[in-house]
């Protein structure tokens, strides 16, 4: 898009943060402005009301493990949108799942914080599938839902419910949702405003985001898609121990939005700029090879084109990634620095050849992380190496090489921007979650100011 364009836009300010979906650039004219005249729930065809999709939610799938088999049991989920639109669709993932899925009565609301699991009465929309409530998403595919007239507003955030009528032994997920899913008792809970029936799903099994991938809007052609990929900080995570003691229920960020795309979302809408943000972290992730677990899913240079080239509208990818190359992997495991600047070039690459354009972020500090101080030499049996020298070699030699290379459309140094400079390789502590590796709330809204939003015009 134009510079000139885009700068219009921003002193204009066509919306803010709590700005209704009306307000959108180019939103109440043309098939937009007749979309409001439509019944609430009404489904419709997606193209006349607005000339591309752009997700308004997103999230990426990691893996089909360890996920709660259902059984004539209901399903219900929250999140945050963060563009406005008033035509919607929902995206369901079986990309991981080796069985056909079949689900049911898929139900869109707004959802209640008056109490756990609940949504606001009457708000509900039924998703369909070429008009079925039914659909069935065969083993390692995507499906669309037919497009509805329901009004979505940044930040308000919504609950989707399902119901899986039969045996459903797998469900792709996205790990470390940072939200709560709830699993009801036996029967179709979907359309029960109050969620009394709803339980939140086993410790073991919390935590994630079940079958839903995206929520899509419709827009119009001056808005394009931000991705933001990388790993658990570009994902949100808070502090590694507490995750790993299953405190989901309790931990403060729960249910808050608190990841630094979503702090960048926020800017946008503030500077009234036409981009909408979708979030491509997965905790544990690598550029080069897949997850020191298999819940960490496949490494960006697999998982790309997918979860970055084949997003929506997408026109910008802001990539951060390598802390998990270096940080869990043993010494000997450690990849070179010249095989993570092929990693990287291979990426900036693809991203030039489709036409979409590439910022690379640096790794943050991660001097003093926890897990990296086990006694014993059991970081070096376990590969939890985040803090100890060898990973700060390598984290600091691909860094200085973000930094200095002119290969991709941008930098933002994420590292300068959180690290403590009275502890130089450490987070500032009002940056630190509590485990020297993952930012707090105020780090992850200091990593999105970080970012020079002219690198977008």
């Amino acid at each position: 898009m134009p510079k000139q364009l885009l700068a219009a836009f921003a002193a204009i300010g066509f919306l803010s943060a709590c700005a209704p979906s009306s307000s959108a650039p180019g939103a109440g004219t043309g098939a937009e402005a007749e979309t409001v005249n439509l019944a609430r729930c009404s489904q419709v065809e997606f193209d006349d009301h607005g000339d591309k999709a752009v997700p308004s939610w997103s999230t990426a799938p990691s893996d089909a493990l360890i996920t709660p088999p259902l059984l004539n049991m209901s399903v219900r989920q929250f999140f945050a949108p963060h563009w406005p639109g008033e035509v919607v669709r929902m995206r369901l993932s079986n990309r991981y799942s080796s069985v056909p899925l079949t689900l049911q009565n898929l139900r869109l609301a707004e959802q209640d914080n008056s109490a756990t699991a609940a949504v606001v009465e009457g708000s509900d929309c039924l998703l369909t599938f070429g008009g079925e409530s039914t659909v069935t998403i065969g083993a390692g595919e995507t499906v669309l839902s037919d497009a509805i007239v329901f009004p979505v507003t940044p930040f308000k955030r919504l609950g989707i419910s399902f119901l899986s009528p039969e045996f459903a032994p797998q469900l792709t997920r996205h790990l470390a949702a940072v939200e709560t899913p709830y699993i009801s008792i036996p029967g179709d809970h979907t359309a029960d405003p109050a969620g009394t029936a709803y339980v939140p799903a086993p410790i073991a099994l919390s935590n994630n985001f079940l079958v839903i991938e995206a929520l899509e809007v419709a827009a119009t052609p001056e808005v394009s898609t931000v991705v933001a990929i990388g790993d658990s900080i570009t994902d949100g995570a808070s502090d590694l121990l507490g995750s790993l003691a299953g405190l989901y229920f309790s931990h403060p960020s729960l249910g808050k939005d608190e990841r630094y795309p979503n702090f960048l979302a926020k800017r946008f809408l503030e500077a009234g700029l036409p981009f909408a943000v979708s979030n491509k972290g997965i905790g544990g992730n690598r550029l080069l090879s897949d997850g020191i677990v298999p819940q960490y899913g496949p490494p960006i240079i697999e998982r790309y084109d997918y979860d970055a080239l084949e997003v929506p509208s997408v026109s910008h990818v802001l990539m951060m990634i390598g802390t998990n190359d270096s940080g869990t992997a043993t010494p000997q495991e450690i990849p070179s620095t010249e095989a993570m600047i092929a990693g990287y070039t291979d990426v900036i690459e693809r991203s030039h050849a489709a036409g979409v354009k590439i910022i690379l972020g640096t790794i943050p500090p991660a001097k003093g992380m926890i897990v990296g101080e086990l006694p014993a030499g059991l970081s070096d049996s376990f590969g939890i190496m985040h803090g100890m020298p060898q990973a700060e070699v390598a984290r600091n030699e691909v860094n200085d090489w973000i930094r200095s290379q002119t290969l991709s459309d941008g930098v933002v140094d994420f590292y300068a921007c959180l690290e403590d400079p009275n502890n130089p390789g450490y987070l500032l502590p009002e940056y630190n979650s509590g485990d020297n590796l993952h930012p707090s709330a105020a780090g992850y809204a200091a990593m999105a100011d970080c970012i020079d939003l002219e690198l977008f015009y």
